[in-house]
């Protein structure tokens, strides 16, 4: 990788990034300086010749180890849809506007608390992206609310700080342009529960009490496989769940229980599929419903847990009995 950079007043901001692989990290530092700006249309396959030839004419150039004088100029651009996934600088602070402008095959972000500008338009396009990761310092402050924001689909966003992880759904919404003819105005309406959950921020902060009261709007509004990943995600990881959330997650997945079963089960969620059995204390009917489907995909280590809770259930009932 090679990258076009020049000192800014807090430390170092990259212009352009060449290279051939589509999953980047950026380096935290450049010659001891901190990596906290990413210029404008960055990343964009719609950067202007005229501007990348004076950022190669102007910058200095650094190859992951040291700033070099010149690279081959037969180093593709990483830009548009060749950059897959990417990791921000925990220091980064600044992204110029229009930086990720058509990145049609961007899949997964990461950044850090020090992220707070986010420049406009510097989403756009990004369709395909499904998960974000947050590592936040002690204020759980960033601009995620921001990102989730430019990025209407929906979401899985892992939190990571003070020693917990929080894995949180945030569904889409879109907008749609409806008129109104008698008072001869457009107005614009917003569908879907993706927009209450991007509203669930106070200071650039999640309010996680108020993330957890939404989940009446995700059942009644979003798609059934939607609304059990929110809920099992924050059975399985409770970062600030309380008691009232926690019950009412638990009561949905109780309700689609053969669902959420056959979902992880699937999925190959082994982990995840032993804990919320524990959990969920399930029926052995249920279960032997669902060993005979794991059975007939021929899933081994799915039947094996399946059949160890049944063995479980059988030998506390061979007990009762002996007693």
């Amino acid at each position: 990788m090679y990258y076009l950079y020049h000192q800014n007043r807090n430390g170092v901001c990259i212009d352009r990034c060449f290279g051939y692989d589509g999953i980047l990290e950026l380096p935290e530092k450049i010659n001891d300086f901190p990596v906290t700006e990413l210029g404008a249309y960055i990343f964009s396959d719609g950067m202007d010749k005229s501007d990348r030839n004076n950022f190669i004419k102007n910058d200095s150039i650094y190859d992951g180890k040291e700033t070099v004088e010149t690279f081959s100029e037969d180093m593709p651009d990483m830009a548009g849809t060749k950059l897959k996934e990417l990791k921000l600088p925990l220091h980064l602070q600044k992204i110029g506007r229009y930086a990720f402008y058509n990145c049609f095959e961007l899949e997964k972000i990461s950044f850090g608390s020090s992220l707070k500008d986010l420049g406009a338009g510097a989403l756009t396009g990004c369709h395909r992206v499904h998960y974000i990761e947050a590592e936040l310092n002690e204020s759980g402050e960033s601009c995620l609310r921001e990102v989730l924001t430019e990025l209407p689909e929906t979401l899985l966003v892992e939190i990571i700080g003070a020693g917990e992880k929080g894995r949180f759904w945030f569904p889409e919404f879109f907008e749609e342009g409806v008129e109104n003819t008698p008072a001869r105005i457009l107005e614009n309406h917003v569908h879907g529960s993706g927009i209450r959950y991007r509203n669930s921020f106070l200071h650039k902060t999640l309010n996680i009490l108020e993330y957890d009261k939404l989940f009446p709007y995700a059942v009644a509004w979003e798609q059934e496989d939607v609304v059990l990943k929110l809920a099992l995600d924050r059975i399985l990881y409770p970062v600030g769940l309380t008691e009232a959330a926690e019950k009412q997650y638990h009561e949905y997945l109780k309700e689609h229980g053969e669902k959420t079963f056959l979902y992880l089960g699937k999925s190959g969620k082994y982990h995840e599929l032993t804990e919320i059995i524990r959990i969920l204390k399930p029926e052995r009917e249920l279960l032997e419903k669902i060993l005979e489907k794991a059975q007939n995909v021929g899933d081994s280590r799915w039947v094996s847990i399946l059949m160890n809770e049944l063995a479980g259930k059988v030998r506390k009932k061979r007990k009762a009995f002996e007693l």
